[in-house]
């Protein structure tokens, strides 16, 4: 069963012209595309697709929907197996679970049901076109037109027809939809039918209309498993993408409106269906929409009354609105004698632009402050309009309210007041809600609770259950270990926070330990009394879930170790460690007072918090880092900028490279990775590779989503697990391990951090791991004083953290959303162009690419030094720079690799093919250096090597690289400290020495013939780490102990027996 997050995740991602393109050949007409109908045959196109609704149409077959629902009709896929699809294509990852056994019936019977909806749907729009429909057909036409009604289905029901009888449709689906009407015929007879659509283009239900002045007018579908008038939404088909890309939606009373508004190209509006706006439509809007405009009707008042039902559910209606976290304003058509309506009064697209829009509340304010009002009416005005004030948050904004109701009358101290005295109201009321709902609670479990003691009264008389009181807060939900947090008081007036794992409550030794451990609380009734307690303080409890990751959170939040940044706003924890959303209740523990003093728990999550104490701003912090770390400090913030949206960028990429920060010490390369840290945490710890273990690691770089992790001191001689975990967080792959707390289940860690890995090594050894990098290399390591001033004012910068930063720049998340899928195919196909004749490995590019596309979609919204075009050259370059290195270490590993084999065959001898000297001095022709230690130097003859080296790769069938690339590569290596000329190499022939038969020793003995070269010299040590190469000698008096083990192994010692 896939979850409906995940299905919205997939609709929203969806894009109909890639899904549809992959099976047809499309031409653009305007704003949709057209093809020849993929379902019939045709000769002119009539297959129709809508980018801005993400819908197609065929006016040939009359077969519409969205992705899904082509993939189902293309591919003959079943819905989930759409989705599947669709989830696979975008990279969306997700966790389905076996249903229920009374899930899976209700599911089936609301697939029938959406079946049996279509096949009326098509039937209702075949009887709209037959001749003996006439009336009803031209009815609609001159209503809505013939495209429209075309495009959205509109049909006929002929009235005592029997379409459901003649139908496959079955007796349970006909009562439960109630197809019927009283006298056995279609519900909708004689009625023109109007398909409800949800989001997923699936046909719910039906509004219908008589073509005549009957009643009721209109008539909608029953409520069913499968649309509900208090949840379902009319025109949210349509409105859905439009919504939000404008981030903003409008709201008109009832469907004709929708349908009018939309059919002259405000796509962006709905309808309720027969009921008022509610919470539950409010909270799916708010998925999508930050802002809402309603549209009233425009009705005369009634006798006795100040406004028409239009005005008044608007005014109620925009309070819920506000409560709901929505930005509210309002179009209202000119109130005359007739009644107006958007259906009747927008005809057209100029007329409806030309309906002024207002802020909400200055509007209830226009109206119902009047001329010629007593002070009593003026006061009641006030408190009114306090309780939409009342549910703005924003000091700031509040404050301007204020100042433009001033011209009203009233100073803004009254209008001050009059919100505090709303707040207090409110919250009087929420106490009185809580106390009213305990009582019922005490009542119903058969005890009370006075002088904070629990006691019941029985037959035997008072019965005191103990000498203190449970206030419950929150159960914690977690699979492995849910807890439980209460407030414990005392009849002493000791008062205890305390959290409760499920397992101290399961038991009444167990509960009473756990409590008398705090102190004086003392549990003196039996298991009965405890588990009526239980039963009490269970259903008295609100849930929260425990926030084990930081950083972005499934749920629409980022969350830090102190609060969390949701729609704009940042929610600090309460002293329980709670925060409280509109979507849910959430627990951050390390900001509990439980364990505020415990300094050993939860470090990470005391570094990772949001303090606000910094007021530097974007600009001025991102010239300092280009001050100090040039091209170097763009990079990173690129970089930077796309971890805050790794998962919109991976879902585009299906890979994530690692940052990674070369030099040697003291170049600033750390230095760059703590400054980026500072947009999350005020002090960086990171990890020391070399120390860590596979599983530290793995828990620090999945402590985070969309937020940096910074990985120090990287090394070469790192070994294999550590290199493969490393390639690993590339793809996002985590570590799995077996969680014994759920029955032995895998568990995988899914990695969704962005990398910063920084050391003194250039990480070549492992090329398929360089190859995941984004290569920043840091040459420098002496400074003027300027570079170190400007070091310093950076740190100083730093200091406060700057999380504040990554607030604002997290507001623009859903500009990413929609933009960054076609930015980022943009700017790849730019750098491409750019590196057109320049061969680069693929997944080099697209490290780069990834970044520099996010900081193309959020160039305008940011205010930083650098531009588009800046940063793409420099990302050029950095491309074309790692591919070098990462193509020279390839060449040169060959080689060297091909060097070891030589030396072990004896191809190449040691003293005559190449020297190793161990020196404290060394003069070539590109240095002269006076070391502090000896070092070992590597030289080798140029001729014979390069003779050997291009003999056996032809042997071997090798492809070689010429002699002058190889020289160059070699010349430009970080290992290679020269040329130098004058070094005598002894003479070998067929692996044996050659002695001169005139020269002598002084002993007599033949002269070993020997011959002088110009040689190549390498730092050996480094060729030893970079590339694993052994060509040293073992001395004769070396002792072979692998040899020893093996022939001790072989021929065992034999104890001596002593015979006497």
């Amino acid at each position: 069963m896939i979850p409906q997050e995940t299905i919205d995740k997939i609709l929203d991602r969806a894009d109909i012209l890639e899904v549809v393109e992959e099976y047809c050949t499309l031409k653009k007409r305007g704003t949709t595309y057209v093809t020849c109908c993929p379902f019939h045959n045709e000769k002119t196109p009539s297959f129709t697709i809508f980018p801005k609704t993400g819908t197609f149409k065929c006016f040939g077959c009359g077969k519409q929907g969205n992705s899904v629902g082509f993939l189902m009709e293309h591919e003959n896929f079943t819905y989930p197996e759409a989705l599947r699809h669709l989830a696979k294509k975008y990279n969306i990852q997700y966790k389905e679970r076996m249903p229920t056994a009374e899930e899976e019936k209700d599911q089936k019977l609301r697939e029938a049901m959406w079946i049996a909806n279509d096949f009326l749907a098509k039937e209702y729009v075949k009887q709209l076109h037959l001749p003996e429909n006439k009336v009803a057909r031209d009815y609609a036409y001159k209503r809505w037109g013939e495209r429209y009604c075309t495009l959205v289905g509109i049909g006929y029901c002929p009235k005592s027809s029997r379409i459901v009888d003649n139908s496959y449709i079955s007796e349970e689906v006909t009562e439960a939809l109630r197809l019927r009407n009283k006298g056995g015929y279609d519900f909708f007879g004689g009625r023109i039918t109007i398909p409800i659509r949800d989001r997923q283009q699936r046909t719910i239900g039906f509004i219908s209309r008589v073509i005549d002045d009957s009643l009721p007018k209109y008539m909608n579908s029953a409520d069913s498993l499968v649309y509900n008038k208090s949840k379902s939404i009319f025109g949210i088909d349509t409105a859905w993408r439009e919504t939000s890309r404008t981030e903003k939606v409008y709201l008109v009373e009832g469907a004709p409106d929708c349908m009018r508004l939309q059919s002259i190209g405000v796509l962006n509006t709905v309808a309720p269906l027969g009921t008022a706006w509610t919470n539950d439509h409010f909270k799916l809007l708010r998925r999508v929409a930050s802002s809402v405009c309603f549209l009233p009707d425009a009705d005369p008042p009634k006798e006795g009354e100040q406004f028409g039902p239009g005005i008044k559910g608007v005014m109620k209606s925009g309070e819920l609105a506000m409560r709901c976290g929505f930005s509210v304003s309002v179009k209202q058509i000119s109130v005359t004698e007739g009644k107006q309506d958007p259906d009747t009064y927008c005809t057209n697209i100029s007329i409806f632009n030309s309906i002024e829009e207002k802020d909400f509340i200055t509007w209830v304010a226009d109206l119902l402050f009047t001329e010629g009002m007593t002070t009593e009416e003026q006061g009641r005005v006030v408190n009114q309009i306090a309780t939409f004030l009342v549910n703005i948050k924003d000091e700031t904004t509040l404050e301007m309210y204020f100042s433009k109701l001033t011209k009203y009358g009233q100073t803004k101290r009254v209008w001050q007041k009059a919100v505090d005295k709303q707040r207090k109201a409110k919250a009087e009321a929420e106490v009185k809600a809580r106390e009213e709902k305990e009582a019922g609670l005490l009542k119903k479990y058969g005890f009370n609770h006075e002088n904070n003691k629990y006691y019941s009264i029985g037959e035997k008389g008072y019965y005191e259950w103990s000498n203190f009181t449970m206030q419950p807060l929150f159960h914690i939900k977690d699979a492995v270990m849910p807890k439980r947090i209460y407030i414990l008081r005392n009849e002493f007036g000791n008062e205890e926070l305390l959290e409760m794992k499920q397992e101290d409550l399961v038991s009444l030794s167990k509960f009473k330990q756990k409590v008398e451990g705090l102190g004086n609380f003392i549990w003196k009734a039996s298991e009965k009394e405890l588990t009526k307690l239980k039963s009490y303080l269970y259903e008295n409890t609100e849930t929260a879930t425990q926030i084990l990751q930081l950083g972005w959170q499934r749920q629409g939040f980022f969350a830090f170790g102190n609060g969390v940044l949701f729609e704009d706003d940042f929610v600090k924890v309460d002293d329980y460690g709670i925060v409280r959303l509109s979507v849910g209740n959430f627990y951050l523990p390390a900001n509990s007072k439980i364990y505020r003093n415990d300094f050993k728990l939860f470090q990470f999550e005391r570094r990772f918090v949001h303090l606000g104490l910094s007021t530097i701003s974007l600009m001025q912090f991102t010239d300092q880092i280009f001050k100090v770390f040039k091209n170097n400090g763009k990079v990173g913030f690129i970089f930077y900028l796309a971890t805050l949206f790794r998962d919109i960028v991976t879902r585009e990429t299906r890979s994530f490279a690692i940052l990674n920060l070369f030099g040697p010490k003291g170049s600033g390369k750390s230095e760059l990775g703590h400054t980026l840290m500072s947009f999350f945490e005020i002090d960086n710890i990171p990890p020391n590779i070399q120390n860590s273990t596979l599983p530290a690691l793995n828990d620090t770089v999945a402590a985070v989503a969309n937020a940096l992790v910074h990985i120090d001191e990287y090394k070469n001689d790192l070994d294999i697990n550590k290199h493969e975990f490393l390639k690993g967080l590339w793809d996002g792959t985590g570590r799995t391990r077996m969680n014994m707390d759920l029955d032995k289940k895998k568990e995988t860690t899914s990695v969704d951090s962005g990398i910063i890995l920084s050391g003194q090594e250039m990480p070549t050894a492992d090329i398929a791991l360089f190859s995941r990098l984004i290569f920043l290399s840091f040459d420098k390591s002496e400074f003027t004083e300027e570079e170190r001033y400007n070091y310093q004012m950076l740190k100083q910068m730093r200091s406060q953290g700057l999380s504040h930063l990554t607030l604002k720049i997290l507001s623009n998340r859903k500009k990413m959303e929609k933009e960054f899928p076609h930015e980022y195919k943009s700017v790849m196909a730019n750098v491409n162009e750019q590196l057109r004749g320049f061969p680069v490995e693929d997944r080099i590019i697209l490290n780069w690419v990834a970044p520099l596309a996010a900081f193309r979609c959020l160039e305008s919204n940011l205010q930083v030094s650098i531009s588009y075009k800046e940063m793409q050259n420099i990302v050029i370059e950095g491309i074309k720079e790692q591919n070098n290195h990462c193509k020279q270490n390839n060449e040169l590993a060959a080689f060297w690799k091909m060097v070891q084999f030589l030396a072990s065959e004896g191809e190449i001898m040691e003293g005559g093919d190449f020297r190793i000297d161990y020196l404290r001095r060394l003069k070539t022709d590109i240095i002269d250096a006076n070391w502090s230690e000896t070092r070992p130097v590597l030289y080798i003859q140029k001729s014979r090597i390069f003779m050997l080296y291009k003999k056996h790769g032809k042997a071997v069938g090798d492809t070689l690289l010429p002699e002058g690339s190889l020289k160059y590569y070699l010349e430009h290596s970080k290992e290679y400290l020269g040329e130098k000329a004058g070094i005598r190499y002894k003479m070998y022939r067929k692996g044996l020495l050659v002695y001169s038969e005139k020269e002598k020793n002084a002993d007599g003995s033949s002269k070993v013939q020997s011959t002088v070269q110009r040689s190549y010299c390498f730092d050996y040590a480094a060729l030893v780490a970079n590339f694993s190469i052994n060509l040293e000698r073992a001395k004769d008096t070396d002792i072979d102990t692998a040899h020893i083990e093996d022939t001790e192994a072989a021929t065992p010692k034999q104890t001596k027996l002593n015979l006497t």
